[in-house]
């Protein structure tokens, strides 16, 4: 705004600009109505399409005789923009459209992110180590740590989908809000958003966070022991695990700064991604909570995720993600026919048992039942070599 602009037009530079100011509407408005300005010369103040008021002043030059003798004529007027008049009040505008684009730029990401971790998650087995051979043997501490991260991955894929599909849930919901519903004008995109949709805003850039590192987690997991079936080195295993923590510190930073960044000029949810989470529990808490608009399903969520996170953390501290394993088949005489002898002594549940141990012998001695277990084995081990291949 302290630029200054000099009217140094002749009468004909003046009436062909005229002409040419009729191609200049796409310009911005300061600069067309600057333009306007110091081709008139005339009047004190202008405003601006986005509601900023201007003026300026008019101050006598004057021409020395050699100048006129060669016939170059000086302004008589000259424009100085001061700047912002600061008494203006800002301009309101209607700001829904802005904001329900905002929504589908985080509903459509999170769909096609859904659509992958469900394919991966879901649709395709976990790899697993082979067999042991005479040239490679793997510890049992090391085949019982892909079996944990086996479990880990089925349970961080399910709370990954589910964030996403949050998200998409919605977003889409506060869409449609934004185009049914007719919201008092703002001066910004972010004073919508603040008032009207700050719980919904909060929500699903939360879940779309969390979403995406878990699905960052699930590759992760994935990657470890497919590198450890296909016998990479230590160097290979440093070098993948590393590049991935670079690429997730990279992603949480990114949402760091945005969130730092919020609305501008200070206004946002708080410096780190911490605080987004943090907004994003206390209006949802506020939200359930709420005296005049009470919401149970959203209490019943926040008390399944805190149950949920307990019990995450006792898996952590006690390393008890496997169930006990069952207790042997218990000791029963059985008559000719090879059924069980009724023996008082047997509790209900050690004769089940007992018949299941029994029908599991059965099956093993049939050798159509060996051959068709044999194959089974054969097509698995073909699709882990594949899977670990690629």
């Amino acid at each position: 705004h302290s630029t200054s602009y000099a009217s140094s037009l002749s009468f004909w530079h003046r009436l062909l600009w005229s002409q040419l100011l009729k191609g200049t509407m796409h310009l911005h408005p300061t600069l067309r109505y600057a333009i306007l300005a110091s081709l008139s010369c005339g009047g004190t103040s202008f405003s601006t399409d986005n509601g900023a008021h201007y003026r300026w002043r008019r101050t006598r030059t004057s021409s020395s005789p050699i100048e006129k003798n060669r016939v170059r004529i000086r302004p008589i007027c000259q424009l100085n923009v001061i700047g912002a008049d600061p008494t203006a009040a800002p301009l309101l505008a209607d700001y829904a459209p802005a904001a329900t684009s905002l929504f589908n730029n985080m509903k459509l990401p999170a769909a096609v992110v859904t659509a992958g971790m469900i394919s991966l998650g879901f649709a395709t087995s976990f790899p697993v180590l082979p067999e042991d051979t005479s040239s490679r043997q793997y510890s049992t501490k090391i085949r019982d740590r892909c079996d944990s991260l086996r479990r880990l991955h089925v349970v961080v894929a399910l709370i990954s989908v589910t964030s996403e599909l949050i998200v998409v849930m919605w977003a889409a919901v506060q869409v449609n809000q934004l185009t049914e519903r007719a919201y008092l004008p703002t001066t910004s995109v972010w004073e919508l958003i603040g008032r009207d949709a700050d719980l919904a805003w909060s929500a699903v850039n939360s879940h779309f966070v969390l979403g995406i590192i878990g699905f960052v987690t699930m590759l992760a997991l994935r990657a470890y022991v497919m590198l450890l079936a296909a016998e990479a080195s230590s160097a290979l295993m440093t070098a993948a695990s590393t590049g991935t923590a670079a690429a997730l510190c990279l992603m949480i930073s990114i949402v760091n700064r945005g969130v730092e960044a919020g609305g501008g000029e200070g206004v946002g949810y708080g410096g780190t991604i911490l605080d987004l989470f943090v907004h994003y529990a206390v209006l949802l808490s506020r939200c359930a909570t709420d005296g005049e608009s009470p919401g149970p399903l959203e209490l019943s969520a926040i008390i399944f995720e805190v149950t949920s996170l307990f019990f995450a953390l006792q898996v952590l501290i006690t390393g008890n993600d496997k169930m006990p394993d069952e207790e042997e088949c218990p000791v029963v005489d059985l008559d000719i026919n090879g059924e069980i002898i009724d023996d008082e002594l047997l509790s209900d549940q050690e004769r089940e048992k007992a018949e299941i141990c029994l029908a599991m012998e059965k099956r093993e001695r049939d050798p159509l039942y060996a051959y068709e277990k044999e194959q089974r084995k054969k097509r698995q081990a073909d699709e882990d070599s594949s899977v670990n291949m690629y």
